[in-house]
């Protein structure tokens, strides 16, 4: 699946190769909801004015963005492995609350009980180990902070076969007219990466045997979206 590499080296290759196409697939392939979502889950979660909020796996910067808006006296570090992506997010966010940083989602540069919370946005199923992401970013988070994951979901029985046809074979074909790379399209492994991808109920099941409390899932549309709000306490 990775191209005998491994995943952390190829999911890093894969979004500098595709940094300058990213946003305008999204809009495509979601057919201009995502900043809908990322807007709602943002508002799921209630913060102090000045809270210390990490964006993690942060991409070119849209969740940062809506944080930044919101929450315009907190300070933000926006984290990501990609170094290209992380130079579209500079370039498009002019804000003096958010910091970048390149780094890895499984060896964070923080000290332990740094955030208030921490933003993870389609990006968790990316990190080689999806456990040990969530052990890193429960170090990071301070007595109460609330981790809030937003990534894709696993549809109700009826809608599962539709939501099977648009990943592995509509997405990928309509990306394909724009992606240069052919050997292996990273919307081919947004594909296989989002059926392998554990469900909202899954999700919730792993956080609380990590020690997560006060877990709550929220959908969107017709739950192939899923955001999971999480508590820790220490």
């Amino acid at each position: 699946m990775f191209l005998n590499k491994p995943k952390s080296v190829f999911v890093k290759e894969m979004f500098n190769s595709i940094a300058s196409q990213y946003d305008f697939l999204n809009y495509v392939i979601s057919f201009g909801q995502h900043k809908f979502i990322k807007i709602k889950a943002v508002e799921q979660v209630k913060l102090s004015e000045n809270a210390d909020i990490l964006d993690l796996c942060a991409g070119t910067g849209d969740i940062s963005m809506i944080l930044a808006k919101k929450y315009p006296f907190s300070g933000i570090k926006a984290v990501d492995y990609s170094e290209n992506m992380l130079n579209i997010a500079k370039k498009r966010i002019k804000n003096n609350n958010i910091e970048f940083i390149q780094a890895d989602a499984l060896n964070l540069p923080f000290e332990d009980n740094s955030f208030d919370a921490v933003f993870i946005s389609f990006g968790l199923r990316n990190l080689e180990s999806i456990e040990k992401g969530l052990i890193e970013i429960k170090r990071v988070l301070k007595n109460n902070g609330i981790l809030s994951i937003l990534d894709v979901g696993k549809p109700n029985v009826i809608l599962m076969p539709f939501f099977n046809c648009y990943f592995s074979r509509i997405m990928p074909l309509i990306a394909g007219f724009f992606i240069k790379n052919k050997q292996y399209s990273p919307y081919n492994y947004l594909s296989d990466s989002a059926a392998d991808y554990p469900s909202q109920h899954k999700m919730v099941k792993i956080l609380k045997e990590l020690g997560y409390s006060e877990i709550k899932n929220y959908n969107y549309i017709f739950e192939s979206m899923a955001q999971q709000v999480a508590k820790v306490e220490k």
